[in-house]
């Protein structure tokens, strides 16, 4: 049984502990942040990481960058594994994240949906084997209140392409539409001359980034101190 606490109290954790509410290999201890919870939360909430009674196994973190400030410094601090999915981070973010694998394994990732880091597994693959002089258009769409544009996602797929390309980003190009209530759509085109193909994921609900969440961090508990990708947890199912 893994024992779980989740550092934010918004829609994610609510949809880690819906999807951790039906498995019998995972349980969620304890919540954690300034706010508490606006749903029916089953799991204790306390008010700060300072405040858990115990120390879990693994630490999922849904804030904000500031919050997964808090969440590196209090893991290397307690020794406890942390998973961060968490958008828009800061250099300074970014940098506790690296202090804090020199002690505990650390996982961030911009999505942890296993049906997104497939795509963006193939996107590099496809980058590899094509010119490098070719055009890649990638799309994102979310609901009308996300404020990051690109998505984190989309700048992660650039980002793949890009790793295929010995780091040359400048045929990459992004655009964003923010609409509705669309959880998220993600496309990555590659316009060849005469054809293009695109990979598309498309995401019904939350509960696939809750899912892969627990998914990485089961694989995540197993490994040594340091910091890893969503390619080394999708390489590591395999």
């Amino acid at each position: 049984m893994m024992r779980l606490a989740i550092h934010g109290t918004g829609r994610m954790a609510r949809a880690i502990t819906r999807v951790a509410a039906a498995r019998n290999d995972v349980s969620i201890i304890a919540l954690a942040g300034p706010q508490s919870p606006d749903w029916d939360a089953s799991p204790a909430w306390f008010p700060s990481l300072e405040d858990l009674p115990e120390r879990p196994d693994l630490l999922i973190d849904f804030t904000l960058p500031e919050g997964t400030l808090a969440a590196a410094a209090w893991c290397a601090e307690n020794k406890v594994p942390l998973l961060s999915g968490v958008t828009g981070l800061t250099p300074e973010a970014l940098a506790a994240l690296d202090r804090a694998a020199i002690r505990v394994p650390v996982l961030w990732s911009p999505n942890l949906s296993l049906g997104v880091n497939l795509v963006a597994d193939l996107a590099f693959r496809a980058a590899t084997v094509l010119d490098d002089d070719l055009p890649v258009f990638i799309e994102d769409i979310h609901h009308q209140w996300k404020k990051d544009a690109p998505s984190g996602t989309a700048l992660m797929l650039g980002q793949r392409v890009a790793a295929a390309r010995g780091g040359d980003d400048s045929r990459v190009e992004f655009a964003s539409v923010r609409e509705g209530e669309i959880v998220g759509e993600h496309t990555v085109t590659f316009r060849m001359e005469g054809e293009e193909f695109s990979l598309v994921h498309r995401a019904a609900d939350r509960s696939i980034y809750a899912r892969g969440a627990i998914d990485a961090g089961a694989w995540l508990i197993a490994q040594e101190s340091g910091r890893y990708s969503a390619a080394d947890w999708l390489s590591g199912r395999g």
